[in-house]
């Protein structure tokens, strides 16, 4: 008995040791978006701009943003600092146009991913519009997803908001359908809880795991076309919604839900809890969405 717990504590030991000698020499890979982030990140934007929307406050608040990163963060991002890039817009319509980048290290011009929202002003009957574009990185596979919530099904109708452009839409995502998960790839899975808000125009697209740098262009490029399609005919459709304040009050309740349910359920929120801390109600909750932090933050 003796000699097998000997025997167990050696191998505890050598797997102590393995793990330690992993931990304090791994490096994630760095893979390349071919320069799209940043370039996604400009033209959207000076789309808003041509929309005549104005920058909100919140983007002084992350001008020049940085934080550091705590284990394990640091070790799956690779990097001890993470910069946080954020400029968001608003107008009539729109209480939220906002896009953000991770970047690793600051300065650096290496992007982990891109995100795109735009949250409709109460009492405009329109959906959001939702973006992540995302490099593998540790454990996650690479993905790029787009879609338009709706928080009000009752009272708020694709067909009438994209009107003749659903077309655009369509030949938008026949660009990407060969890259679309399929039920089998897990698709939809780690949101579940979206399922009642999500579009039949959903894009949730997998990188290919491959090191063809060909296929892994062709890609990025798919995707970063698709959305410079959609992106000018959301901001032309919702320019031509007309507001309803007796319906803004409803609106608000029903948008409430929909957040309540991505601070407690959604796992880059969770994240972002420990990665973000003091930073997250200004960065998630007022730079996405415009609200105010849920309670229990």
């Amino acid at each position: 008995m003796k000699k097998f717990l000997k025997i167990i504590a050696t191998l505890m030991i050598l797997i102590i040791i393995v793990a330690g000698f992993f931990i304090a020499t791994f490096k994630p890979p760095r893979f390349t978006d071919y320069g799209y982030y940043g370039e996604l990140a400009a033209w959207a934007t000076e789309q808003f701009k041509q929309q005549g929307m104005q920058p909100r406050p919140i983007s002084e608040y992350f001008k020049n943003f940085s934080m550091p990163l705590g284990f394990p963060f640091s070790k799956l991002f690779g990097s001890q600092k993470q910069g946080v890039k954020l400029f968001s817009f608003e107008n009539a319509p729109v209480s939220a146009a906002t896009v953000s980048m991770f970047e690793l290290p600051p300065g650096s011009g290496y992007y982990s991913v891109f995100t795109l929202n735009l949250v409709p002003r109460y009492g405009y009957r329109a959906p959001i519009m939702h973006v992540d574009f995302m490099k593998p990185s540790a454990g996650v596979a690479g993905m790029f997803i787009l879609d338009f919530f709706n928080i009000d099904t009752d009272e708020i109708s694709y067909e009438k908001f994209f009107g003749e452009d659903i077309a655009v839409i369509k030949e938008a995502l026949a660009k990407v359908e060969q890259y679309q998960r399929t039920e089998e790839q897990g698709r939809g899975k780690i949101s579940r809880y979206l399922d009642p808000f999500k579009s039949p125009y959903r894009m949730e697209l997998s990188e290919p795991k491959t090191e063809d740098d060909a296929v892994r262009r062709a890609y990025y490029t798919a995707a970063y076309e698709a959305l410079k399609m959609v992106l000018p005919v959301y901001l032309k459709r919702i320019a031509m919604v007309k507001q309803d304040q007796s319906y803004a009050a409803a609106q608000e309740q029903k948008m409430n839900i929909l957040i309540g349910e991505l601070f407690t359920k959604d796992f880059a929120v969770k994240m972002g809890k420990n990665i973000f801390k003091e930073h997250l109600p200004k960065y998630w909750a007022e730079g996405f969405w415009n609200v105010e932090m849920p309670a229990g933050k």
